[in-house]
Formats: C-alpha cells, sequence, structure tokens
C-alpha cells in the first residue's frame, strides 16, 4: 500500500487458501482492511497528486459529504466525456443526480419501489431462491456465485421487470458495465456497445407495456405519476438500467458475502441455524463488516473544507464506505464480527438523500437465501483447493466466483 489514498493493484484481489496455521486465516482480504484502517487513522481525507484526486476514510468526514449533497455532488456529467449512449442512461439515473431534480425523479420511482410492493415479492423470491438452491442438492462441491449469489437477483430482476428467462444472460453481460469503460478511449467505447444494446432493450420492452400494460415494474413505472409528472422513456430507461447494472451485482455481493463472513465461524453459522430469529441483524452486521458497495464517488460542487483540508470546486471524491463502517469511534472493537451488535449504524446501503432505493429488496433476498441456506446446510465453508475471484476491493467487496465446500443438514 501507499500513502496517498490509492489502493495498489495487489491489494485489490487477495487470495484464499490459507493455511489453518496462517494468522491471516480470519480474514481473507485483511490486507485491504488493514490499509483502510491505517488510512483511516493517519490520513482521513487524503490527497492523491498522481491523478489530483481525493479520498475520504474518516467515519465522521463521510457522514459529512452524504449529508451536504449541495456540496459534494453526484451529476459528474461535467467531467464525463459526451457519448450518446451514456447521454440517454444517465437521464434516468438516479444515483448520478442532484437536487430539485433527485427529489421530484426519487417521489416518481418511489410510488413504484413501496414498502407494500417489496413485501408482496416475498413468495416470488423465497421460489426462486428455493429453486437455486435444490438445484445444487447433494453437490458437496460447487461455485456459490455462479449457482446461487448471481442468478437469484438476476431471476428476481428478470421477473419484476416483467422479462424472459433467456434475458438472463443479456443481464449478466449488461452488469459488467459497473465495472468497464472510462479508463480509456477503447474502455469506453466498448462499454457504449454494451449501454447501447441495452437502451435498446429497455426502450423496446417500454414499447411493449405501453401497448399492453402488465403487473410489473416498467408498467408501474410508466404510469407513475405526483403532481402531473410522468417520467418519460429515457428516464424510465436510466432508471430500469441502473436496476440491471447495479442491482444484480451489489445483490449478488451481499448474498456471497454470507458464505465468506460465517466460513470460519462454525459457532455462529450454528448459533444462527438454532435461532432465525438473528438472521437480520445478521445480515446488517455483513453489510457493516463488507458492504457491497466499497466506495462512493461524489465531486465538491464549490470551494469546501473537509477534515482540515481545503477542496477545491470540482474536485474528484472518493468516499471509502467500507472504512466508515469499521471507525472504532462508532463501533466498538470494529474488526470483530459481532450479530448481537446493536445499534448497527453501518452506512452500507448510504445515507442521505441517495440512501440505495433497492436496500429493502437486497434485504428481503439476503435474508430469504439465508435462512435455505442455513435449512440445507450444517456447514457451508470455502473450499481451500480451489481460488476464489475477489470483486475489485476499490470498487466493490464480494466475490464473482466462491467455490465452496457443503455439508448438509441431517
Amino acid at each position: 500500500m501507499n500513502g496517498n489514498g490509492t489502493v495498489d493493484e495487489g491489494l485489490a484481489r487477495c487470495p484464499v487458501g490459507h493455511s489453518a496455521a496462517d494468522p491471516a486465516d480470519s480474514e481473507p482480504q485483511a490486507e485491504f482492511f488493514e490499509w483502510l484502517r491505517h488510512m483511516r487513522d493517519n490520513e482521513p481525507v487524503s490527497f492523491d497528486p498522481s491523478n489530483g484526486s481525493w479520498s475520504v476514510f474518516g467515519r465522521e468526514e463521510i457522514v459529512h459529504v452524504l449529508s451536504n449533497p449541495n456540496v459534494f455532488v453526484s451529476d459528474l456529467s461535467s467531467i464525463t466525456p459526451p457519448h450518446p449512449d451514456y447521454d440517454v442512461f444517465f437521464k434516468g439515473n438516479i444515483a448520478a443526480m442532484d437536487e430539485p431534480r433527485h427529489r421530484q425523479f426519487r417521489q416518481l420511482v418511489n410510488k413504484v419501489f413501496s414498502a407494500r410492493y417489496i413485501a408482496g415479492m416475498e413468495e416470488r423470491v423465497t421460489r426462486v431462491a428455493a429453486e437455486l438452491v435444490d438445484a445444487v442438492a447433494g453437490q458437496e462441491r460447487f461455485d456459490f456465485a455462479e449457482a446461487i449469489a448471481f442468478p437469484l437477483p438476476a431471476t428476481v430482476i428478470a421477473a419484476i421487470l416483467g422479462a424472459e428467462q433467456s434475458d438472463l444472460k443479456l443481464f449478466a453481460q449488461w452488469a459488467e458495465l459497473l465495472h468497464t469503460g472510462g479508463a480509456s478511449v477503447e474502455g469506453l467505447n466498448n462499454a457504449a456497445k454494451n449501454m447501447r444494446s441495452m437502451n435498446t432493450y429497455i426502450f423496446g420492452q417500454i414499447r411493449k407495456r405501453r401497448a399492453d400494460p402488465q403487473d410489473d415494474v416498467i408498467s408501474l413505472l410508466i404510469a407513475a405519476e405526483v403532481e402531473g409528472r410522468r417520467l418519460a422513456d429515457d428516464e424510465i430507461v436510466g432508471f430500469v438500467g441502473l436496476m440491471l447494472i447495479a442491482g444484480i451485482t451489489t445483490t449478488a455481493a451481499l448474498i456471497g458475502n454470507i458464505v465468506l463472513s460465517f466460513d470460519r465461524r462454525p459457532e455462529e453459522w450454528a448459533r444462527l441455524r438454532a435461532d432465525r430469529t438473528l438472521v437480520t441483524q445478521a445480515v446488517e452486521e455483513i453489510m457493516r463488516v463488507r458492504p457491497s458497495f466499497s466506495s462512493f464517488i461524489r465531486m465538491t460542487g464549490e470551494d469546501t473544507e473537509l477534515g482540515g483540508q481545503f477542496i477545491p470546486a470540482g474536485s474528484f471524491m472518493k468516499v471509502w464506505i467500507s472504512a466508515a463502517n469499521r471507525d472504532e469511534t462508532y463501533f466498538p472493537d470494529p474488526e470483530h464480527f459481532d450479530i448481537d451488535r446493536t445499534p448497527n449504524r453501518h452506512i452500507g446501503f448510504g445515507q442521505g438523500i441517495h440512501f440505495c432505493i433497492g436496500a429493502p429488496l437486497a434485504r428481503l433476498e439476503a435474508r430469504i437465501v439465508f435462512d435455505l441456506l442455513l435449512d440445507r446446510y450444517a456447514r457451508l465453508t470455502v473450499d481451500r483447493d480451489r481460488p476464489v475471484t475477489f470483486l475489485d476491493t476499490s470498487d466493490m467487496i464480494g466475490a464473482s466466483k466462491l467455490p465452496v465446500v457443503a455439508v448438509p443438514a441431517r
């Protein structure tokens, strides 16, 4: 690691497969979390002169950033290379909106993602999760990410969009947009091709729903109205696109992190199997210790001061949620995974106006699949004989390949 707020490439994908005697065996990505602790303790607001960007690691400073959206803005269009395929998407990308547009847009989509709607998803999510878990029944070894963690949110989103199951391969392709493009002209153009195909697909779905409304999210978005305002087609494209790009991978990471969090905690797994009332708070502790989004991006809309540092307007800023969730000022013994932790004021789903609109659905999916795993398996551990492929920890915390050894319940 270096001292200017960036992560060395070696920290982005730490291997698992330590021997039992290895002191790092308690956490396969221990070096990354140690780097976060070091930066939080020594440089809570850090400047990287190599690219002129800032990183924020301190919980107090991060809460300040997320609570002041007029100073630390989410709309990065002023520093994003113009591209027609991206321009369409960003018209409805609620995560990249500032006030007052964000508030107006959220009022509309909140009518769709209501608590009542999410509660009504439980039966469908349970059915999908059970089918996926049943498909690997009797297998001692399988890839948990490929068999369960990724297919579950992809299938659920397909269902709520009224999409065909055959579209799931396309969804997986578009989810990769979360990790590609922007670093080079070639990368931007390659990502734009996927973005164009996704936009075209969603426009096609909108046309179908306008002609023949169904009981799905796209039909609900078309019909949503607040004070005479309705969503334009390109706004629906951006919002649905965000669901496909971010909603699948983040929930898949959360589900995979169930295994990574309990891999070396057999006593806690047994405790949860005996007392399911603890599952909900266990999910919250997973989101604290291993938040799906490791960091958020902001830009300063004006000259400001943060953590004693002067930051000029137009500065690019990386806000490390994964560091804030382990700040000892807010969490006693923060490196300890404690399912009894109360209160658990983590910010794994964000905070303020940009609190994740999909959080209730992600929590529902995680709770349901967690319960099923506890039903079916006495133990579910990482397979030490095969490598885990981690997501880039500078963006997300989770695994895209997660081989496991399963011990069925008796």
